[in-house]
């Protein structure tokens, strides 16, 4: 019986934390704080019971707040690692941990990058993805509705045929009106 409490694992298992929610909270603030402020900037009221709330300081309090829950949250893991709560494994895992975030990350902004400049660099082929591939009925002829290129499956997909070709300087043909030819 006396050693029920004694670690059999090499897992840290970590005192309950207010940080969490206090993150939470700090965010929440720092949310509501950044539109008041883009009302204040704006010129605008933001009134909260009868409080006016358009002004800088309550996204100052929820950023500094979050800046102290940063703080603070890391010195409890440094001390943590100093006290000897974390294990070679624990240690290990949290170094994957964190190659995992910025490989994420860089993959993130690798995507998001890399769809900018395909629609930059082939403006077309955004138009082109919307784009059905149901042949129009005799007699149809080719036009875009409202002027609007891409709006053949929204506006009404029983009428449009669309034939994208992807080879430079040809444009994406859709039609989707009723007219007859």
């Amino acid at each position: 019986m006396a050693d029920a409490h004694q670690k059999n694992h090499d897992y840290h298992i970590i005192d309950p934390s207010p940080w969490p929610i206090l993150a939470s909270l700090g965010a929440f603030i720092m949310a509501i704080g950044g539109v008041c402020y883009m009302r204040y900037l704006n010129g605008g009221s933001f009134k909260v019971a009868g409080a006016e709330l358009a002004n800088p300081w309550l996204f100052y309090i929820g950023f500094a707040l979050v800046l102290y829950v940063m703080y603070g949250w890391w010195a409890d893991t440094v001390k943590e690692a100093h006290e000897g709560a974390h294990t070679r494994v624990v240690s290990l895992h949290l170094r994957y941990g964190m190659i995992m975030f910025i490989a994420s990350e860089v993959m993130f902004f690798v995507a998001w990058f890399w769809a900018y400049f395909d629609a930059s660099l082939y403006p077309n082929e955004a138009i082109q993805a919307r784009a059905c591939s149901i042949p129009a009925a005799p007699g149809r002829r080719r036009a875009s509705r409202f002027s609007i290129p891409g709006t053949c499956r929204s506006t009404t997909p029983s009428s449009c045929c669309c034939r994208a070709r992807r080879s430079p300087g040809r444009t994406m043909r859709c039609c989707t009106t009723t007219a007859r030819a």
